[in-house]
């Protein structure tokens, strides 16, 4: 099989439109899906003996041992899927080539972790590692992650990343609480997660506006063929103002004076609730802080979090509204 450095990313293709069971890829299509993405990164496409070359070896031991159905045909020609719907080569275990680049990326990115911009790497090795199997017979269980494995839409991540790099539009089949399916058609821009959830932002052409969708709630997401240009937003500055992923339109920032308790507030400061997290020099006792936020959901959820250890000192507007949560909280109770 001849290799170069654009192989990770044709499996990778490869990959999603095998698993598109929505669709059929003869040769031509997949073709046309892998160049594609090829041109736009500024390099050559590829011929029709390289891209069998690249079935085989997904089919190989040495790959990931795809198991494909046969007899298939689009316009009298060989089409492609799957045999296992649930299948992806993302969720196989790595093959050796993989492994081995995996640690060799691994320990070039080791060089960088002690630089304050890649302090997020301190985090983000030892978890690769884990969950890749790299750990060395006996380390396993050295560390640990607070994620919830058994949420349900995990299996979205994949599909919907990929879509939000070929910037095409889709069809969700998405089910609220307590309501009927709804069908909306979005162009998606930006995954995120929040509270062991992923949310994915999008432009809902129904309502022209951004909206979020909890990936738990989407039922089915169906590729469309139209494409879409990128949003004029940085997503780190989007939600720079906000606690968690609820951006309420047309709410402006308030300054928030929150005072602790003295069993509380080492907590909270040795680990900031916001960016923005302030000590009020005001309060002599050091159990006052500020953060700049737009009020949401989050915000008041982590706020009732912390008990009666917090106070809401101001302003009257943040403060009222959680006396109205605690007197509806104190009729349950």
């Amino acid at each position: 099989m001849a290799t170069n450095r654009h192989a990770q990313i044709r499996y990778t293709i490869l990959d999603r439109c095998f698993s598109n069971f929505n669709r059929l890829y003869n040769y031509d299509d997949l073709l046309e899906e892998i160049n594609n993405v090829l041109y736009e990164l500024g390099t050559e496409g590829v011929k029709l003996r390289q891209l069998q070359y690249d079935i085989e070896h997904m089919k190989s031991d040495a790959g990931w041992a795809i198991e494909l159905i046969e007899g298939l045909k689009k316009e009298r020609k060989k089409a492609f899927r799957y045999k296992d719907k649930n299948f992806s080569i993302a969720n196989h275990p790595l093959n050796v080539n993989d492994s081995e680049q995996l640690e060799t990326t691994l320990a070039i990115l080791s060089r960088y972790k002690h630089r304050e911009e890649f302090n997020w790497l301190e985090e983000l090795i030892p978890r690769m590692e884990q969950a890749f199997d790299l750990v060395a017979i006996g380390d396993n269980g050295a560390i640990g992650y607070q994620e919830n494995i058994d949420l349900k839409g995990r299996g979205h991540v994949g599909t919907l990343f990929n879509l939000i790099l070929k910037r095409k539009k889709v069809k969700l089949i998405y089910e609220p609480y307590g309501k009927p399916q709804q069908q909306v058609i979005i162009c998606p821009y930006y995954l995120k997660q929040y509270n062991n959830r992923w949310f994915l932002f999008c432009f809902n052409e129904v309502y022209q506006s951004i909206s979020n969708y909890p990936l738990d709630r989407i039922v089915s997401i169906i590729e469309l063929a139209d494409d879409f240009d990128p949003l004029d937003i940085n997503w780190m500055d989007y939600f720079e103002d906000v606690i968690g992923v609820t951006k309420p339109e047309e709410s402006k920032v308030e300054l928030i004076k929150l005072k602790f308790s003295e069993n509380r507030i080492n907590y909270v400061v040795t680990k900031p609730i916001h960016g923005t997290q302030k000590i009020d020099n005001s309060d002599e006792t050091g159990n006052t802080i500020t953060i700049e936020v737009i009020p949401n959901p989050e915000l008041y959820q982590l706020l009732l979090s912390f008990g009666a250890d917090i106070e809401v000192i101001s302003p009257s507007i943040v403060r009222d509204e959680l006396i109205e949560k605690i007197r509806k909280m104190n009729k349950i109770y």
